[in-house]
């Protein structure tokens, strides 16, 4: 008996070892992805929260983002590590479990914290006079987030852990760590359906979240080259104001003529009650506001009511909305990046949901590709230190320094 028990663990063992063997290229990969993560995230980690000064409301969610990006990137790339190296002996239920645990749990607080950002970048540039978010509000939506991420990872432990499947072709038994067989079919069910919604409301809320704000962006800068535009023509006629009442000016999209009144209108942005401000033969001009607020302009007239400067706000406040949008588009750009590398795991689970036998269905080298693929969300997890420094100058500086220190 003991005799027969050896040959079948050696047996196991060997299996074990040529399906490792083949997913050699993907645990250097992996490393990569791990080394890189840990250390890009302490960089981010260290500059902002100690080396800013300053006010830091537009940087407040990227150090608690490299947090969790750091431990996601640790947790995330050792796991796969241990399951590739593990292949047919992961019998050890508890740690399997364990795992699954923190590496649900720090991708799902990775991914509900960006939608936190994009609802405060949605105030910041859509609703710029509306109620912003506190810092109490910031507080409480990430230990939401953090609750919600727990609740959701320790439910789903009850399905994941050690899973026994056989190999049909050497008539033996190894362990997994997976979703389980034996698990309940309805409860599993349910649980992936809650999952799901709450992943694609997240994926939606996103989507339309920076939709508003990428159309609210277009239109300012649509409205900036409209103001840089009139400058210019005024600047070339000599300053003369009445250079725009559009007698001299050639008909184009930003110029509407009223028939003999004299009068031009420079469109507005989007659709409005009042499109025109007309005044009869006074041969006024009219800027529009712009519909997000954010955006100041002041018009003045002479005595006569026929000629305007436009002005926009102080530089102070010009400088303040160009960071406020430099930010939005980064945060835009990794949220991009998340989409784009989680879509592929969530493609898998759901096959893998579908049918138990999944990976059994594979060659070693099919295997090995499909799995780069299934991971390839860490990436998500390493790269935001990247962004940061090509797109943050005062990030991108303190880098530079903190190199000349080392």
């Amino acid at each position: 008996m003991d005799n027969v028990t050896s040959d079948v663990s050696y047996k196991v063992k060997e299996w074990n070892h040529e399906i490792a063997q083949s997913l050699i290229p993907n645990n250097i990969i992996l490393s990569l992805y791990m080394v890189a993560g840990v250390l890009g995230n302490s960089i981010v980690i260290f500059i902002y929260s100690f080396k800013m000064k300053g006010n830091k409301e537009e940087r407040y969610f990227i150090p608690f983002l490299a947090m969790v990006d750091l431990w996601a990137s640790l947790i995330n790339a050792s796991f796969a590590i241990a399951q590739n190296m593990m292949q047919a002996t992961f019998d050890n239920d508890h740690l399997c479990k364990t795992w699954w645990f923190f590496s649900a749990f720090s991708t799902l607080t990775s991914a509900l914290f960006l939608l936190i950002i994009a609802v405060h970048r949605y105030l910041k540039v859509c609703k710029p006079l509306g109620r912003q978010m506190t810092r109490t509000w910031k507080r409480f939506a990430m230990c939401m987030v953090l609750t919600i991420a727990f609740t959701l990872s320790v439910s789903l432990t009850n399905f994941y852990g050690s899973d026994p499947f056989l190999n049909e072709k050497l008539s033996i038994y190894g362990h997994r760590c997976s979703r389980l067989e034996s698990a309940n079919k309805t409860e599993s069910l349910v649980f992936g359906g809650v999952l799901l919604l709450i992943l694609l409301t997240n994926i939606i809320s996103l989507v339309w979240l920076y939709s508003k704000i990428g159309l609210t962006i277009r239109k300012h800068f649509k409205y900036t080259k409209i103001i840089v535009h009139l400058r210019t023509a005024k600047s070339s006629e000599g300053g003369a104001f009445n250079s725009f009442t559009g007698r001299d000016t050639p008909s184009n999209d930003t110029e509407n003529k009223t028939g003999d009144t004299g009068s031009t209108t420079v469109p507005q942005l989007t659709p409005s009650n009042d499109t025109e401000n007309k005044t009869g033969d006074t041969g006024s001009t009219t800027v529009p506001q712009p519909t997000c607020p954010n955006t100041e302009v002041v018009t003045q007239t002479d005595n006569n009511g026929e000629n305007f400067r436009p002005k926009v706000s102080s530089t102070k406040t010009r400088n303040q909305k160009r960071v406020i949008y430099k930010f939005t588009l980064m945060f835009m750009l990794i949220t991009v990046i998340f989409l784009i590398c989680f879509i592929p795991k969530a493609i898998v689970m759901l096959m893998e949901a579908r049918d138990l036998s999944f990976w059994e269905k594979f060659s070693n080298t099919e295997r090995s590709v499909l799995l780069f693929v299934y991971r390839i969300y860490i990436l998500n997890n390493i790269i935001n230190p990247f962004i940061y420094a090509f797109l943050d100058r005062r990030f991108s500086k303190q880098i530079k320094m903190l190199h000349t220190c080392c």
